[in-house]
């Protein structure tokens, strides 16, 4: 990977920084065929790259303009790989009711490392849907007991669905996958889409069912203004049993976070802002460390079969800022997308 001056040469061969940019629609960034190694391993290496000190990457503020909506901006700089950007992250969750289009709208600005002139700007919908997927698989990796056979799902919108194909791909001895969404054609449509793909079986369920019968438990839907427990902390048998959010707390009442033996999430700075927007209205729990520290071997994934494992993944700008760069290089090497006058 090309660093420093001589990438910013590279680039200039291509576009003239700071007087053209590359604009990528999101086809365009789905066309580039990313296997979900590369995702998975661009992903775990900027969640290191975090959690070592090694990027600059701000908790991530917000606006709120409707109930339960965010607007977050994400910026983040990582000098081991000479990229620096911002994206602009949106979810609305009644988009689909009332204008027939994703709850998430994403867009992400690629600045040039050596001078801060934009090169790019691409849709970010594709890379938050499959990184925030890898981030799950990575923390599964580390967390999930050994050859566990029943996956929870909470949420089948674009989220949940990269979560459940990517899990099926990693773990293949999951012989069954209970989901729940809060309407009932998002499963249909998971369960359309990937059933004739696994020998799992998949089907829809219940809170309690999930709770009470999934070793391995994710969910992947939209945050509210504040966590709305659907699932009682005495459902869950806890021994062996994880629980990996990428949604914050937002179905599990107040004592399940905190009665776990490890409790991690993927940056201690961005949870503690959110205790200030009122996510986290109790509290956090005490926090173990953080994803990118085990990724890293620095603090030790499950230890043993017995432990609860609560992992508190809610995204990262350096995931989206590096996925970004393994774009735009492919992009302008393979001349996708169009070159537009700044």
């Amino acid at each position: 990977m090309l660093q420093g001056m001589e990438y910013r040469d590279w680039i200039n061969s291509k576009i003239k920084i700071n007087q053209e940019f590359l604009y990528l629609t999101q086809a365009d960034c789905r066309s580039l065929g990313l296997t979900d190694e590369d995702v998975m391993d661009m992903t775990a290496k900027a969640m290191i790259s975090y959690s070592l000190k090694n990027a600059e990457m701000p908790a991530k503020i917000g606006i709120h303009p409707l109930k339960d909506t965010l607007m977050h901006a994400m910026p983040a700089s990582m000098g081991e790989y000479s990229s620096c950007g911002i994206k602009w992250g949106c979810c609305f969750p009644e988009n689909s009711r009332r204008f027939g289009y994703p709850q998430t709208t994403c867009t992400l600005i690629l600045n040039d490392y050596e001078s801060g002139a934009a090169i790019s700007f691409m849709d970010a919908v594709y890379i938050t849907e499959v990184r925030t997927a890898a981030v799950a698989v990575l923390s599964a990796k580390k967390f999930a007991p050994k050859n566990f056979t029943k996956l929870g799902m909470i949420g089948c919108g674009v989220q949940g669905k990269q979560q459940v194909r990517m899990m099926l791909n990693a773990f293949p001895d999951i012989e069954e996958v209970l989901l729940v969404n809060r309407s009932e054609k998002p499963a249909d449509d998971l369960i359309a889409m990937l059933q004739p793909t696994t020998s799992a079986k998949i089907r829809k369920s219940s809170f309690e069912e999930i709770a009470k019968n999934c070793q391995v438990i994710m969910s992947a839907a939209y945050i509210p203004a504040r966590p709305n427990p659907q699932i009682k902390d005495e459902w869950l048998f806890k021994k062996g049993q994880t629980i990996i959010a990428s949604d914050c707390h937002t179905f599990y009442e107040d004592a399940t976070p905190k009665s776990a033996d490890k409790y991690l999430c993927d940056s201690i700075a961005e949870h503690e802002l959110f205790i200030g927007y009122g996510l986290y209205p109790w509290g956090l729990p005490e926090i173990y460390g953080e994803t990118g520290e085990v990724l890293a071997g620095v603090k030790a994934g499950r230890e043993n079969e017995e432990e609860f494992c609560f992992i508190n993944n809610v995204g990262m700008a350096v995931e989206d800022i590096i996925m970004a760069r393994r774009i735009f290089d492919l992009a302008l090497e393979r001349g996708i997308g169009r070159i537009l006058p700044l």
